[in-house]
């Protein structure tokens, strides 16, 4: 349970990118807590990328504390690459080198990460936990609240693309478990730009917070942090 309570929600989005911004004035809003998965080597102003209709910037390495400053950082690799077409040095270096890189900018331990294109093999999750990461997420969506016993192969619940995210919040909320159930949502948010889904992520929001008997979390503190 967490503080007592059976049921908990956390979030986690990639890449590091402005619409981030936005989408944590919106959290804060609604007091949910997320992770965001950085790529330091990608965190430049110059650094973007096209996904029509919208242009998508990275955030730099300068912005980041200011805009995570409230939510955990977890690492995405330093470039972004396809782990498992990577040889075995280059795996542990993206890791490693992420790992280091962020926990200088921000001065905190950097315990996780989430797999770039969320594609791994049982190798890249050794070097994984080598390196010391504690939990990284996959792309699979269950569909379920169960709460992940694999924490090196993370499932989630669902992307917020999903069309099922509403039913499933308003059933999550319903539910009375009695065993511990987990809401993992994940995404991109240049995805609001790109699709005109801002009112969706905040109907999501507007669903699950402000319940006395929902534990709201970063990644870690869902996952690690769980008595």
């Amino acid at each position: 349970m967490w503080n007592g309570k059976m049921k908990a929600v956390t979030l986690s989005y990639d890449d590091g990118v402005t619409q981030d911004i936005r989408l944590i004035e919106l959290l804060d809003r609604y007091g949910l807590r997320a992770t965001f998965n950085l790529n330091p080597d990608r965190q430049r102003a110059q650094d973007i990328f096209s996904k029509p209709p919208i242009t998508v910037r990275h955030l730099t390495m300068e912005e980041l504390p200011g805009v995570y400053a409230q939510h955990e950082v977890a690492g995405h690799t330093c470039s972004h690459l396809h782990l498992e077409q990577a040889d075995e040095a280059t795996v542990r270096e993206e890791i490693a080198r992420c790992r280091d890189t962020l926990a200088q900018r921000f001065g905190r331990e950097i315990t996780g990460m989430a797999y770039p294109y969320g594609t791994y093999t049982d190798r890249v999750v050794e070097i994984a936990r080598e390196e010391g990461m504690r939990y990284a997420r996959t792309c699979i969506q269950t569909e379920t609240f169960a709460v992940p016993t694999d924490l090196m192969r993370l499932p989630t619940t669902c992307r917020h693309a999903n069309p099922r995210l509403l039913e499933l919040a308003r059933a999550f909320v319903d539910s009375e478990p009695e065993t511990p159930q987990l809401f993992f949502l994940w995404g991109h948010s240049y995805e609001f730009d790109q699709f005109e889904t801002w009112p969706l992520i905040e109907e999501f929001c507007r669903i699950v917070s402000g319940r006395e008997d929902i534990f709201y979390g970063t990644n870690s503190e869902v996952l690690l942090d769980r008595p």
